[in-house]
């Protein structure tokens, strides 16, 4: 059986007690520091009241203090809710409502977002601690906790013991088709895939891994934390995503292993080119998140000097990554988007009316079924109903096809979210932001190809009669209202839709005017 968390930190920590687990480039904190560090935020969580099955939701940038905290929350059995740091008020408000999160652990500011001002205006009826981090050169403090609490070794051996592999462990929240965000809830068990990524990736104890990708992201977690976690690895934190810091960071860290959407893997390479560093010590990386270009995958295996460089698919519902490219395929490979399953789990290309299995070769729904799919969606059983199947099956809404070799390509898709710069974006949750601006009567989001970011949002905006709100005004309501990488980067009024004869919006003849629109051509 799986095991917990908690038990693959205390084995690692046993076996590399000197080593450094975590730094931020600055500090340097060993496995077993961590590990004691650890041991005080599970007494003062305890002596809160925190308990098993309780939730805890941090809204915190990368850092050591975000790794031990979530690794406490592990070793207690709370389920911890991650919340991302570009998110405004209403959709903190909602994920902290939805997941009946009992505390909260957040920093007073980041991307000039002032979360303590947003938090004072929330309505969040079942929060009752809210705890701020102040960080520095020796570490990390809660206010309001001037002192840590102490515990008996006993009181949390016996906490840590009632934890099974079985126990939800994390709730990452997506973006919505109905408009409103999802938790993605999964246990102790999601170690399982992290050892199939890091075993295709060859991951060694000692290695160093950069933590650029967000931890409250599935991808930051399962390719970088946890991995860290079960081999003994170091993690380099890194807060938000900046060329250069990384850049040097990869050169003066001796950084092994990365990974990222492509936009990363564009700016690093030029980076890297522009300051001529040495990044010699990379041995591997991972792509995905977005639709890779060849020349961008060329580029980045060449200029930093990887041994190879993996195509991954995956989603949040199946623990990030379902296929990867193997170590040793020609780039050419990972240039097309191609993988194969990278565990003991099923992945069926299926007919989605029948569900049967599309032959090789074919266009059809990809469906993943075994340890790496979710639990479900935190408090909404009806959500989960509508991907999971009865005999166990996830609908992942993609569409792909199995070649004679036994490589998965992503054709397309049956939904209509569409992917910004790694993080998915569902048209329903805009559509809902947009509705509420006065002088909207209806807006259509749709995603168009974007260079950089893969892809970005079109709004296609109808006002009502004789108003006169502008493209100003409706961008600035959603830029105050929604996380940023959410807000459409283009916008058009129109004075109808086009509509079938059942009267339902006809997307896809939007989607072909964006990009006209836009002067793009299919390659």
């Amino acid at each position: 059986m799986t095991e917990t968390i908690g038990k693959a930190l205390a084995e690692t920590t046993r076996l590399f007690p000197d080593r450094i687990f975590l730094t931020d480039g600055n500090s340097r904190i060993s496995f077993s520091e961590a590990s004691a560090q650890i041991d005080r935020i599970c007494g003062a969580l305890l002596a809160l009241g925190f308990r098993r099955h309780d939730r805890l939701a941090l809204w915190l940038p990368n850092s050591p203090a975000w790794v031990m905290l979530a690794l406490a929350c592990a070793r207690l059995g709370i389920l911890l809710v991650t919340v991302n740091t570009r998110n405004k008020g209403e959709e903190t408000a909602y994920i902290l409502a939805k997941s009946r999160a009992r505390g909260l652990i957040a920093v007073d500011r980041f991307w000039d977002i002032d979360y303590r001002a947003m938090l004072a205006e929330m309505a969040a009826p079942h929060l009752e601690h809210v705890l701020w981090l102040d960080g520095g050169a020796d570490g990390f403090r809660l206010r309001p906790w001037a002192e840590s609490f102490a515990q008996t070794p006993e009181t949390l051996r016996h906490a840590e013991a009632a934890v099974t592999a079985s126990d939800p462990a994390l709730a990452v929240f997506t973006s919505g088709t109905t408009g409103f965000p999802k938790g993605v809830v999964h246990s102790h068990v999601l170690l399982d895939n992290v050892r199939n990524f890091a075993g295709m990736m060859h991951f060694e104890p000692g290695d160093v891994i950069l933590g650029h990708m967000p931890f409250y992201h599935i991808a930051g977690l399962v390719t970088a934390l946890l991995p860290a976690v079960t081999l003994g690895c170091t993690l380099v934190t890194v807060a938000h995503w900046q060329a250069e810091t990384a850049a040097r960071l990869i050169a003066r860290e001796k950084i092994a292993i990365f990974g990222g959407i492509p936009t990363h893997f564009i700016d690093l390479a030029d980076k890297v080119a522009e300051l001529g560093l040495d990044t010699s010590c990379l041995k591997c990386a991972w792509i995905g998140g977005a639709s890779i270009a060849p020349d961008v995958a060329r580029r980045a295996k060449h200029v930093l000097g990887l041994d190879a460089l993996a195509a991954a698919y995956g989603m949040t519902e199946t623990s990030a990554c379902t296929t990867l490219s193997r170590f040793d395929d020609p780039l050419e490979i990972a240039a097309e988007g191609k993988g194969v399953p990278i565990g003991d789990f099923e992945v069926k290309v299926a007919d989605p009316e029948t569900g049967a299995a599309c032959p090789v070769g074919n266009n059809g729904e990809i469906w993943v079924r075994g340890s790496i799919v979710m639990q479900g969606y935190l408090e909404d059983p009806e959500e989960t109903a509508k991907v999971m199947t009865g005999d166990g099956w996830f609908r992942t809404g993609d569409l792909g096809q199995f070649d004679a070799t036994g490589y998965l390509k992503i054709t397309g898709r049956l939904k209509e979210m569409f992917i910004v710069g790694g993080s998915n974006v569902y048209p329903a949750e805009v559509e809902r932001c947009l509705h509420q601006v006065p002088g909207v009567r209806q807006a259509v989001v749709v995603g168009v190809p974007d260079r950089r970011l893969g892809e970005v949002g079109f709004a296609f905006v109808e006002r009502d009669e004789s108003a006169a709100v502008t493209q100003d005004v409706i961008l600035a309501f959603a830029k105050a209202h929604i996380a940023d990488y959410k807000v459409p980067r283009h916008l058009r009024f129109v004075e109808a839709f086009p509509m079938t004869g059942t009267r339902k919006i006809q997307r896809h003849l939007l989607v072909a005017q964006a990009r006209d629109l836009l002067g793009y051509q299919e390659s």
